[in-house]
């Protein structure tokens, strides 16, 4: 923590920022808060209120943690973040001689980059598919760049260009940047799967040909690269914006790279990062196979439907396939971080906030609308992210198109509505308040930030991170708004060029234009609570309203408008990873381009290799797997919400037209929280975030309460019980956790996959096939459609 420790009055919540200069601040005995702290006492100090109920010590973020509206006023001039997750994790020095931009790192991006980019496209249209994630970057680096070292120091002489072979110690911020190049890119682009469905033959079966395939892979990645640099001030520079994801990748680096490891009893555990980092990673390697691959039913333990395999209430209440799974018990990894990737480095009051949206409409509602009937959601499973007709059956979307695949009317009112099960449903609902509420949270909690920062990048001070960045010029404003106006360009020349069915205005209005509006809130949001709001389905709406019957329209949409968001963000956090490790601005940013540019040429590369290479790509008859599911679920929702139409679910006297009112309550209820938040400012009520909320359990379906419960679990025992009665432990260990599990599940998945799951060796035995011949392992539905009958609606009656 800081050297000195501050008291800051009341009128901190209302608006008023202390600084270091102001008479308000207090000095107070930091020996006396520590013990008080470490006592595990019931203190007024450890509630961070003393006794007069107006003054809350700097101590109270260790353990309680600041909601966004607080950390924005904190005192930040001291000579170390007053953010304990980030004093933690985060070095409050930095040598601007460190190496950075040498040949290695380039070289080594170059590499990493191309080989994760083209094997996660190639193995991303298998079934099952594989994703290599940058924390196996992180850690293959490692040693090479060590390895690196080895060998002879010459230098090239190209008068200006000169660059030395071997730079000496493989540094760091070398480490970091290249990691950071191969997260923003290396990954299988979110429109790839929307890219296969338009060229393949088993789909739309238009190949435009590379070019389009280049630019339109590309400008859906950076379309909101720009805009996030042109939000820098309100999305990077703040020190309240922590992006707790980017710290378990900090303080790995540290562990990784510090000559000088603590090894300081921190309650009672001596043990150095860097081993402790490589026990668990170990341990998590030789964990997950178990239950990836020896005993599968350990990772979904649902073994009361084993026990009544045909029971429906019993499989639909625990059953983990389309059931709620109110049985939080795995030792899977994937499972416990599937519903958030991120259990122990997402603040505690937010996970309350998720598991409370859990509880209340999935745990609680869902099951009482669904034993009722409502949306005659009876005759379909609880849990399923599949559309279905008036008969119980998958919809068969072939029966009402034709030959080209054009929607028919004639055909689709002869046939059957479009239904989707209850949790599906409120899942929809909680999507569509989300998005009013985050634009109304921002504008009551953070607007008055928003302008102050608006009028001066440094409002609120600039914590230890941001002035040692000082040192290093700036990337300005200028260059990220050339990019931005390039990639839109680019962007109109992809709609335009080819038949896209999506005019330039639609393109730059609805997709650009949905990132201009959003990458403010969503940032500050995600910056701030670790989670991000589900934007696809919105996109999906507004453009199946816009452009009926416009179904690769639709698609692109979804793709541009999305991203424009989603790769803001991806970009935002790693240009604040970049500050916390300290790598210099103009640097980054040319690694961040160069890499998304390479990425894309590999990917498009290898994408046209397989086309070519490949017989039955995407076919279900092909033999070696490869397809394309990731394509298909794309070709499906463009055809139900870009020809059948979201006006044929939602509108006024249509099934689902109460889920729009949604819409409406989101920003009622963040008006109504603020205002008793106004009221009552030290209450438990600051710790009401009604986007998260709201948004948080929007991965139901496919993910179930049991993933969301075991997520719980563990943010309430890491973040909560030992935050508060060993902080020292958490300090240290609590991040490295975080990485060293990911890192071990991440190689674990590499080896099974290569060694096992591609060579479809199989292990066959109880274990791994209990749990298949359940209600629930066949979505079996409560009331069942008789032969020749239909629920709801039928023939001539919609």
């Amino acid at each position: 923590m800081a050297s000195e420790i501050y008291e800051l009055n009341d009128s901190t919540h209302r608006g008023t920022a202390p600084s270091a200069t102001t008479d308000s601040k207090e000095k107070t005995n930091p020996d006396t808060i520590t013990e008080a702290l470490d006592s595990g006492s019931n203190s007024s100090l450890e509630r961070g209120i003393d006794e007069d109920g107006s003054k809350v010590p700097i101590q109270r973020a260790e353990k309680t943690e600041l909601v966004p509206n607080e950390a924005f006023h904190w005192n930040v001039d001291g000579d170390q973040s007053p953010f304990p997750e980030v004093a933690a994790c985060v070095s409050n020095t930095d040598d601007p001689s460190t190496p950075c931009n040498t040949v290695r790192a380039w070289i080594l991006t170059t590499i990493f980059v191309m080989l994760f980019s083209g094997v996660n496209e190639f193995f991303g249209l298998r079934y099952p598919s594989l994703a290599i994630g940058y924390v196996v970057a992180q850690l293959l680096v490692f040693p090479i760049g060590r390895a690196w070292e080895k060998l002879p120091r010459w230098r090239v002489p190209l008068g200006i260009f000169t660059f030395d072979v071997n730079p000496g110690k493989f540094s760091i911020k070398e480490h970091a940047l290249i990691v950071i190049c191969v997260n923003v890119s290396a990954s299988s682009a979110y429109a790839n799967g929307s890219l296969v469905a338009i060229i393949s033959p088993q789909y739309w079966d238009r190949d435009y040909g590379a070019g389009f395939a280049f630019l339109y892979l590309l400008t859906t990645q950076m379309l909101g690269f720009g805009l996030a640099g042109l939000a820098r001030r309100w999305l990077v520079y703040p020190a309240a914006l922590i992006w707790p994801s980017s710290l378990s990748s900090t303080v790995l680096f540290r562990a990784l790279h510090e000559a000088k490891q603590d090894d300081s009893s921190a309650n009672g555990w001596t043990i150095t990062r860097y081993r402790f980092f490589a026990y668990i990673t170990a341990f998590a390697f030789v964990l997950f196979w178990f239950p990836d691959y020896l005993w599968t039913s350990l990772g979904t333990f649902a073994f009361i439907t084993w026990i009544f395999p045909h029971n429906q209430k019993v499989n639909t209440i625990f059953g983990m396939n389309s059931g709620l799974g109110l049985l939080p018990i795995s030792i899977d990894w994937t499972q416990i971080t599937y519903a958030n990737p991120s259990p122990l480095t997402t603040p505690f009051y937010i996970s309350c906030n998720a598991f409370a949206v859990v509880v209340i409409f999935f745990i609680f509602l869902s099951p009482i609308l669904y034993y009722t009937n409502v949306w005659n959601s009876s005759y379909l499973p609880l849990l399923s992210s599949s559309t279905f007709d008036n008969t119980g059956k998958s919809y068969n979307i072939t029966r009402v198109v034709d030959s080209n695949l054009n929607f028919l009317v004639d055909k689709y009112e002869a046939y059957s509505p479009m239904y989707i099960s209850m949790s599906y449903s409120i899942s929809y609902a909680l999507s569509f308040a989300a998005v009013t509420a985050m634009v109304v949270h921002t504008y009551l909690y953070n607007g008055s930030e928003i302008w102050a920062r608006f009028k001066n990048s440094r409002n609120g001070g600039e914590d230890i991170h941001k002035r040692l960045m000082n040192k290093y010029k700036e990337v300005p404003d200028w260059w990220y708004l050339i990019l931005t106006l390039v990639v839109l360009a680019l962007g109109i020349v992809t709609v335009r060029n080819w038949d896209s069915g999506l005019p330039v205005w639609g393109f730059i209005v609805v997709c650009f234009g949905m990132g201009v509006l959003l990458i403010i809130p969503e940032g500050i949001l995600e910056g701030t609570t670790n989670q991000r709001i589900f934007l696809n389905i919105i996109t999906e709406l507004i453009a199946g309203y816009a452009w009926p019957g416009k179904p690769i329209a639709n698609m692109m949409v979804k793709c541009y408008g999305y991203n424009s968001v989603k790769h803001g963000m991806d970009f935002a956090q790693d240009l604040k990873l970049g500050q916390y490790m300290k790598i210099p601005p103009r640097v980054l940013f040319v690694g961040q381009i160069y890499s998304t540019i390479l990425a894309t040429m590999t990917q498009v590369g290898v994408l046209r290799w397989m086309m070519g290479h490949i017989p039955n790509l995407c076919s279900p008859k092909n033999t070696q797997r490869f397809t394309c599911n990731g394509a298909k679920v794309y070709y499906s929702t463009s055809i139900i919400w870009g020809s059948i139409g979201p006006q044929r679910m939602f509108q006024s006297g249509q099934v689902y037209s109460g889920i729009m009112y949604f819409f409406i309550i989101g920003p009622v209820v963040t008006l109504l929280v603020w205002l008793v938040y106004r009221r009552y400012p030290n209450s438990w009520v600051r710790y009401i975030n009604v986007p998260i909320f709201f948004n948080a359990a929007g991965n139901i379906p496919p993910a179930n309460t049991t993933q969301y419960s075991l997520w719980f679990i563990f943010g309430f025992l890491f973040n909560h019980l030992i935050r508060r009665r060993a902080f020292a432990w958490w300090k240290r260990y609590n991040y490295l956790l975080q990485a060293a599990m990911d890192t071990g599940t991440a190689l674990a998945t590499i080896i099974i996959f290569f060694c096992l799951s591609y060579n479809n060796v199989k292990l066959n035995w109880w274990g791994n096939t209990v749990g298949s011949n359940t209600d629930d392992a066949k979505s079996v539905p409560w009331l069942k459609v008789a032969k020749g009958h239909h629920f709801g609606k039928g023939v001539g009656e919609f």
